[in-house]
């Protein structure tokens, strides 16, 4: 039986478009750090401190000359990010919202969690239709440390008053999504395709179970819970 759902935001219940991939890159390139934007494209759901931190590592050892470039890096991203998602173009996946709707007639509590900070996280659940449709949100800026740690599907179970990983899901679209589900012991750690990996390296990475997008994931959790094997 799965009492809570932890979907990811962008990519799985959000679109992407590339927006945080090019923010990410154009920021690096500002501040002089170097990357590619496969190499991002890896680190997908990662808390973006981190990302920074560790590019800027790469570059430095020295920690005053680290801090700056992670700093710089860091803010130049977070200034085109907000901008673009000022602009406007931030909508739910196609059927997402019914998706949550469905989970929550099944009496299935619904969190959301995130690598995004919070003023980023506060836009996108606002833009996207997702304020007050859900029971937490959760993102790297209420954890000590984000994904693939697990820390924000414990705090969305807190927040939810869920009392053990085996009656949680978690679904989403890049390795650390799933890793951090995997880390969690969730029942069910699912990947969708709908946005930046494919079925087979989501897979790789340990989900057990993948599917198109997050339109599926009701029926996938009613048939799981009739078939704990399923």
């Amino acid at each position: 039986m799965i009492d809570l759902v932890v979907f990811d935001m962008a990519g799985t219940v959000i679109k992407d478009d590339d927006v945080v991939l090019d923010a990410f890159v154009r920021a690096a390139t500002e501040t002089g750090l170097t990357t590619t934007r496969e190499e991002i494209n890896a680190r997908m759901g990662m808390g973006k401190l981190e990302v920074f931190d560790e590019l800027a590592g790469r570059q430095s050892r020295e920690g005053a000359e680290r801090a700056r470039l992670r700093d710089a890096g860091y803010a130049a991203f977070r200034r085109t990010l907000e901008d673009a998602y000022r602009q406007g173009g931030v909508a739910a996946m196609p059927g997402a919202h019914t998706a949550v709707q469905g989970l929550r007639r099944q009496g299935i509590r619904v969190a959301l969690n995130t690598g995004f900070y919070r003023a980023v996280t506060d836009i996108l659940v606002d833009r996207a239709g997702f304020a007050g449709a859900v029971d937490a949100v959760v993102c790297v800026d209420d954890v000590p440390v984000g994904r693939p740690y697990p820390f924000m599907i414990f705090e969305a179970m807190a927040r939810t008053q869920t009392p053990s990983v085996a009656r949680v899901a978690v679904v989403g679209d890049t390795p650390v999504d799933i890793e951090a589900g995997r880390n969690a012991g969730a029942r069910l750690v699912v990947g969708v395709t709908s946005g930046a990996h494919t079925a087979r390296t989501l897979r790789h990475h340990g989900a057990t179970h993948v599917v198109d997008g997050v339109h599926n994931v009701p029926e996938l959790v009613r048939r799981t819970s009739r078939h704990p094997h399923g």
